[in-house]
C-alpha cells in the first residue's frame, strides 16, 4: 500500500492545518517530544492545552497522540498504518529540519506542506514592529474564515 498519515507537531495543532487539510482521509499522529519536554520543562497546564489542540486537530479522523521520541513514534505510526508518505506543516523549529531529514533517512517519503503568509509584505524589513505593525494591521485582523458554529437563536417570551 503506499498511503500517507499526517504528522503534527506544537506549530500546527489545529483542524485547519495545511497538512491535515490536503490529507482529509488520512490517519494522524501527535507526539509529545520526550526528550524536548525534559529540557523546556513545560507546566502542567501547557501540557494539558497541547493536548486538548492535539485532540481538537484529529476530531473526526483517526489518530494517536503519542509520547516519547518523534520520529520513532512517526515512524511507528507510518508502519501501522503501512504508509510511505508522512505530511507535515512546516515549523521554524530548529529541531523540526533534523526530523524531516532523519524521517527521510528512513525510507519515508515527508512531503511538506507550507503555512498561508500571515501577512504579505513587500520592501525592506522595518526597523521597528510598531512600523511594521501600521502597514499590516487590517490585513492581520481581518477575519479569515467563517469561525466556529453559533448555537441557533432560541425564542424566548
Amino acid at each position: 500500500m503506499n498511503g500517507a498519515v499526517v504528522w503534527l507537531h506544537g506549530d500546527s495543532l489545529t483542524p485547519t492545518d495545511p497538512a491535515l487539510l490536503a490529507n482529509p482521509a488520512a490517519p494522524a499522529v501527535f507526539v509529545f517530544d520526550e526528550p524536548f519536554l525534559a529540557a523546556a520543562q513545560l507546566s502542567f497546564k501547557r501540557l494539558f492545552f497541547l493536548y486538548e489542540c492535539a485532540l481538537e486537530a484529529i476530531a473526526g479522523r483517526e489518530g494517536s497522540i503519542r509520547r516519547g521520541v518523534v520520529v520513532d513514534e512517526v515512524r511507528a505510526f507510518a508502519a501501522e498504518h503501512q504508509a510511505t508518505e508522512v505530511h507535515v506543516t512546516a515549523s521554524v523549529a530548529p529541531r523540526f529540519r533534523q526530523y524531516v531529514a532523519e524521517l527521510r533517512n528512513t525510507g519515508l517519503q515527508v512531503v511538506t506542506h507550507e503555512l498561508p503568509p500571515f501577512v504579505s509584505w513587500r520592501g525592506a524589513p522595518p526597523r521597528r514592529f510598531s512600523a511594521f505593525w501600521r502597514q499590516v494591521a487590517d490585513q492581520a485582523l481581518r477575519p479569515t474564515g467563517s469561525g466556529p458554529e453559533l448555537p441557533a437563536e432560541q425564542d424566548v417570551e
